[in-house]
């Protein structure tokens, strides 16, 4: 009752904010969650309470086989110049028939995985009944898009503004451009998933990111009801504290599901983009690159070199599409995004190295989610790792 009441309080307060809130220059582009939650209130109840028939494993095995078959069709279809889109909104409609059992049968991997480690609540007055809190649910669509903003002398994320999904590159350049000055610089960003609830995953991905994208969204439902999670929001390191766990933990949940109900999938029919003979195949090491460049910029801003740290790093933009990797803008807006998951090539934050060794020390996600959950600064992660350590 108190997490019905949680969502009712905040559609009430979103619908407050849409009416008398003064809309601004991003106003026509703003995704507001709280819309979400109004739209999926009646599913995300009868989720909460278990109600409705779960796939059994023959079932969920076919939903998923053919859900990321035609996802990979899709992509296809999609990349055509121009889209057949007779082709486009009969393989969208074909898919959308297995979309619900895929959410879940997932789901219910995820819930399986969870218990398994241990990680189950007891309601209270009721310790006997044990159950997964949050529910493991997520719905499977387009996720916002997300517009992060820099300082220029620094990486820093000083302010994100979520954005409808489906803007067009005109909208992300008129968006960006009315961010950007002198003293800030600004990138909108897709993302894959957003912890919602229900949570936001992208539907055209591979089987194999969905287990991980789920996963680490429920890791994100989970620690909020602990002090690592209400840190997320008051700056310093809340974030990259929080996203770092959360990839490590999501990671490994997904692990424990391909190893308990393994599904291999033809890499022609896993969901991912076909690959085509005009493909550019990828022959240098992205991450070693990517890591490289962030240590040279923190270096160049470190000694006040914008100029230069903004040259080396278009530099780097352009190295990457010479060998085959798009990527549209890079700047300290891109790294200020990328580098809160500090376990990615992007960060050089000592924070990352430090969970992972968290997770190498207990090697399991309940005893490893049991301690992170609980730290709420570096000063406390470093306290948890001097104790495991010893």
């Amino acid at each position: 009752m108190t997490a019905v009441a949680a969502v009712i309080i905040g559609l009430t307060a979103g619908l407050a904010l849409a009416l008398f809130s003064d809309r601004g220059t991003l106003g026509a582009y703003r995704y507001h969650v709280w819309r979400w939650e109004a739209d999926t209130l009646f599913a995300n109840a009868t989720a909460r309470l278990g109600i409705g028939p779960e796939p059994d494993a023959a079932t969920g095995d076919e939903a998923v086989r053919n859900y990321f078959r035609l996802t990979t069709q899709l992509r296809g279809a999609l990349d055509q110049t121009p889209p057949d889109t007779a082709l486009v909104d009969a393989l969208s409609s074909e898919r959308a028939l297995y979309e619900n059992d895929v959410e879940r049968f997932v789901e219910g991997l995820i819930d399986d995985a969870v218990t398994s480690v241990g990680l189950r609540r007891g309601l209270p007055l009721f310790g006997d009944i044990r159950l997964t809190w949050p529910p493991v649910d997520f719905e499977l669509t387009t996720p916002p898009q997300l517009l992060v903003r820099s300082p220029r002398d620094r990486i820093e994320r000083v302010g994100d503004t979520l954005l409808k999904p489906g803007l067009t590159l005109e909208d992300i350049q008129r968006i960006e451009k009315s961010e950007d000055d002198e003293k800030t610089v600004s990138l909108v960003v897709s993302i894959g998933g957003l912890a919602a609830y229900p949570a936001i995953v992208t539907a055209d991905r591979t089987y194999d990111s969905l287990l991980d994208t789920a996963s680490h969204e429920w890791v994100h439902h989970y620690v909020a009801f602990y002090p690592l999670g209400r840190q997320w929001g008051k700056g310093g390191d809340a974030e990259t504290l929080n996203e770092t766990t959360a990839n490590i933990a999501g990671r490994e949940i997904a692990n424990l599901i391909r190893k308990a109900a393994p599904l291999v999938l033809d890499p022609a029919e896993d969901g991912r983009r076909p690959v085509t003979t005009a493909t550019t195949p990828v022959t240098i090491d992205f991450s070693a690159e990517m890591r490289a460049l962030r240590l040279e910029v923190d270096a160049l801003l470190a000694d006040g070199k914008v100029d230069a740290a903004e040259a080396a790093m278009d530099a780097k933009r352009q190295f990457f599409e010479d060998n085959g990797i798009f990527i549209r803008k890079l700047n300290q807006a891109y790294f200020a995004f990328y580098g809160t998951y500090a376990d990615s090539p992007a960060s050089s934050n000592p924070v990352g190295p430090k969970i992972e060794r968290v997770w190498e020390l207990t090697g399991d996600v309940g005893a490893f989610l049991r301690v992170m959950r609980e730290v709420t600064s570096v000063s406390d992660l470093d306290a948890a790792l001097a104790t495991l350590e010893h």
